[in-house]
């Protein structure tokens, strides 16, 4: 995260095109945000749009506007977010959402950077910076032909990533503290803290919803709480749901679909920790068997990255298996 921070210092001066990708809920438009008050342009309000929101019916009009006549109700001219983003930045979240028409006339803009009000023939010019965001993998989707192959290299500028929650825990503690200095002042609860087995739990779960699923689990604690200090069993989270959670979290490819990991009885609660180690290679071995070694496709059965899953395996000591996974990648 520090690297990506210092990434986003860099790029904030600019007037790069950017795209964000990450799971849902880590934060990838608090990240759009901090790009845009890194910029020349943090003066002005960024103006955020959510792609997968619009129908292509209301697109024109809400990206271009629309000039008086030009359609029934249209009474009066009417400026789009592409004027208002005028000197400022327009940030596109779920870009990987939007319909294909919508896509074409997205791409026209960003090659000229002008646009026509719907009724109008006059083009339009204005300086908007623009910055996308997706939980998709968009290769995927370019692929099975709902993403413009143009359209990604356009936006494909500068690529930052951001991690999953369960890939940087470190920073559970801060974020933690920082929601719960907010609830305190919502709720009026100055005296409001977690206990120690509290944090721990906040530790140990995986958060397939990653940020927003904290935020909200700790919003939930802390609005429910008749004591200062909220205990563990307050949290309304269980550590032993952790790998189902995270499975259930990502839906599974739609070019190439391996059978579904087999079901496996999930540990009870007095379930030792190397119970719970066992219980997660089994599931891992078994997505890796039901793509014939693919590390990529299994990783997204088990809604982790290939890089968690290549950790995963030389933590358990299958380094054999870790690099043979690669080289099956390589050749799918």
């Amino acid at each position: 995260m520090q690297m990506l921070v210092s990434q986003a210092d860099a790029i904030g001066p600019t007037d790069c095109t950017v795209l964000l990708t990450g799971e849902t809920g880590v934060g990838k438009d608090v990240l759009a945000r901090y790009i845009h008050f890194k910029s020349d342009r943090a003066a002005k309000n960024l103006i955020a749009v959510n792609c997968g929101a619009l129908t292509e019916t209301l697109f024109e009009a809400e990206f271009f506007g629309a000039q008086r006549g030009a359609y029934t109700g249209a009474h009066a001219n009417r400026a789009g977010l592409l004027e208002a983003a005028d000197g400022s930045t327009l940030f596109l979240d779920e870009v990987g959402d939007m319909p294909p028409l919508m896509q074409v006339k997205l791409l026209r803009f960003l090659d000229q950077g002008s646009f026509r009000r719907i009724g109008s023939n006059d083009d339009r010019i204005v300086n908007a910076r623009v910055i996308a965001a997706t939980n998709k993998d968009l290769h995927t989707t370019i692929r099975e032909g709902t993403f413009r192959a143009d359209l990604y290299y356009r936006l494909d500028t500068i690529t930052l990533s951001v991690p999953p929650l369960r890939e940087r825990r470190e920073e559970i503690p801060a974020l933690a503290e920082s929601f719960l200095t907010v609830f305190r002042s919502r709720f009026r609860r100055p005296h409001l803290k977690l206990s120690h087995e509290a944090r721990h739990r906040l530790n140990d779960y995986n958060w397939p919803g990653n940020i927003r699923e904290l935020r909200n689990c700790l919003e939930r604690a802390c609005a429910l709480a008749q004591q200062d200090v909220i205990e563990a069993e307050q949290l309304a989270i269980n550590r032993n749901d952790n790998l189902q959670l995270v499975i259930s979290n990502q839906e599974p490819p739609t070019l190439v679909q391996p059978k579904p990991v087999s079901a496996m009885p999930a540990p009870s609660a007095t379930t030792h920790n190397t119970s719970l180690e066992s219980f997660e290679r089994a599931h891992i071995l078994k997505a890796l068997e039901q793509t014939n070694g693919n590390r990529e496709q299994a990783a997204t059965i088990l809604g982790i990255s290939s890089r968690t899953l290549y950790r995963k395996l030389k933590q358990y000591g299958n380094k054999r298996q870790a690099n043979n996974t690669i080289t099956n990648e390589r050749v799918a």
